[in-house]
């Protein structure tokens, strides 16, 4: 035995380490690690109640134990109305027990347990949590003196600090779920995805792709305005509801709200086909009153890279994702749309009308053919920039190895102040041998970028400008210059500029080399005097 300080002393180091605790299984340990020195015990179990089936579970043993015993059991159990002891510390008047197979009024099970782990003396103490009973903490001794009344004390306080530990464990764990839950749906929010993208997009030594799929809920607002908030409440619960069956299939996922309408489907080293049946089955959910989900999809199999941070790569991820839904919302809107007036001098088109921007382009070639290749390049640009919502556009030039800017319009305010509407000259020129993607695009092709996707030295650059997407297309003439337009996309771009590649690229062609490419049949000349018929 040992003096009573140096019980205090262990209890207070318990203190100590007892506040760093993370886990409910990393307190038990440390509690029994404290009582088979502070009390002198050969053996220490601590056992969760579970009141409602009439038994307790033991959730973890140390010590001398019997050769039956688990040190951290997977289904041990005993009926609570079995044991006096177990009886005593969920009801009992005292916050302790002790018997003994030296005394008599050790009643008859608790005699037979102490036969069973092999051991002569035992002692028991309630451990609670808000006030209601959660477990005991159980110890033995296999030879000496039986537990005194000093040993009860120093066995209620070690269960009392137990108590404290599993209640700051408690409200951590409240305080977590109020921090990453939106308390409507009952999913994760915002901050829920945000950390677990920025997670999945950090730099460690591997890097695992990862799937955004994001879903609006069509028709909210209709039904907060017929039938209440109440209404739409449910109807945004319900959405979480079938969002999160559909989810289930996936293993490494998380289904978050990020605000009013919008949900999202976080999936870790996505296959493309599950990503395709995840988007296809909540496309297909029917809600009530009509309603239901516009999706969108995008995947990153590439960590971000030196250039940008992990939050950039997640907001580029999350737009990309969004874009898609955009054009998914705008097609289930198709049909009911009316087609634009060509024939108005700035006729308003939609992205589901790409087909008919090569047809604006060519009239407004057609009503000046004399004008230069620049000037067509310029108007290519704007076409395509009023169809995908483009935050602002270059026309560049390639000539002995150097790539020089000669115009652009900037058509949103930039992230470094410039004002919208504003058409600037710039004699910026770049080394065309540090962008071997936009090297091959002037010599008639393409090339498309994100912040996470396409060649580095475009993804760097774009992260330099403040946008977060290029789709560019170059073509050379017959003067032996090599022309290239640029689109720059930046986070309000509500559609996907990828999709613009395939007019860009033509009208690019036409514009420098005066006719569609492989065209033969209706194609008419734009640097003549022929109209379109």
């Amino acid at each position: 035995m040992f003096g009573g300080g140096d019980r205090w002393n262990i209890l207070r180091d318990y203190v100590e380490s007892m506040a760093t605790g993370t886990s409910v299984n990393e307190l038990a340990e440390h509690t029994l690690t404290t009582a088979l020195e502070a009390l002198a015990a050969s053996s220490a179990s601590v056992s969760r109640f579970e009141l409602e089936r009439g038994r307790v579970k033991i959730l973890h043993n140390r010590g001398h134990l019997a050769d039956w015993e688990e040190i951290w059991p997977h289904d041990n159990y005993y009926i609570l109305s079995e044991y006096t002891q177990l009886m005593s510390t969920v009801g009992g008047p005292s916050r302790s027990w002790r018997g003994s197979l030296d005394d008599p009024d050790t009643a008859g099970p608790d005699r037979d347990l102490l036969t069973r782990v092999a051991k002569r003396h035992a002692a028991s103490f309630r451990v609670l949590v808000a006030d209601q009973v959660w477990g005991d903490l159980y110890v033995t001794r296999d030879e000496g003196d039986q537990f005194d009344e000093e040993d009860l004390a120093v066995g209620e306080v070690l269960a009392g600090l137990m108590s404290a530990g599993l209640s700051r464990l408690e409200l951590l764990a409240d305080l977590s779920h109020l921090a990453y839950t939106d308390p409507l749906t009952g999913v994760g929010n915002r901050r829920a995805a945000d950390e677990w993208l920025e997670r999945k997009l950090s730099t460690s030594p591997s890097f695992t792709p990862v799937s955004v799929v994001l879903c609006d809920v069509n028709g909210l607002k209709g039904v907060n305005d017929s039938l209440g908030h109440t209404a739409g409440d449910d109807l945004l619960r319900l959405a979480a509801s079938h969002i999160t069956h559909v989810a289930e299939q996936v293993d490494d996922v998380l289904v978050t709200r990020l605000g009013g309408d919008e949900f999202v489907v976080l999936i870790c080293d996505p296959d493309k086909a599950t990503v395709e049946v995840v988007k296809k089955q909540l496309q297909e959910l029917q809600l009530p009153q009509g309603t239901g989900l516009a999706v969108g999809a995008a995947t990153t199999a590439r960590r971000p890279d030196e250039n940008e941070s992990t939050k950039t790569a997640a907001r580029s991820l999350m737009r990309l994702a969004d874009a898609a839904q955009y054009r998914h919302k705008r097609m289930r809107r198709a049909s009911s749309d009316p087609l634009p007036d060509l024939h108005s001098p700035n006729p308003t088109l939609l992205p589901e009308d790409a087909g008919l921007v090569i047809d604006v382009a060519l009239r407004a070639f057609s009503a000046a053919p004399s004008r230069s290749t620049e000037w067509r390049l310029q108007v290519a640009a704007d076409v395509v920039s009023q169809v995908y919502d483009v935050a602002t556009w270059w026309v560049s030039y390639h000539e002995d190895g150097v790539l020089f800017d000669v115009l652009g319009r900037l058509l949103r305010p930039d992230s470094r102040g410039a004002l919208a509407g504003v058409d600037f000259q710039s004699a910026t020129t770049y080394d065309a041998k540090h962008f071997p993607a936009t090297l091959a695009a002037v010599q008639g092709g393409s090339y498309i970028a994100t912040l996470t996707e396409g060649d580095k030295a475009e993804r760097a650059l774009l992260a330099r400008l403040g946008y977060v997407s290029v789709v560019a297309a170059g073509e050379p003439g017959a003067d032996g210059r090599q022309w290239l337009v640029e689109l720059f996309g930046d986070t309000q771009t509500s559609t996907a500029l990828f999709a613009a590649e395939p007019s860009l690229r033509a009208l690019v062609h036409i514009a420098v080399q005066g006719a569609p490419i492989g065209s033969t049949h209706g194609a008419v000349r734009i640097d003549g005097e022929t109209a379109p018929s």
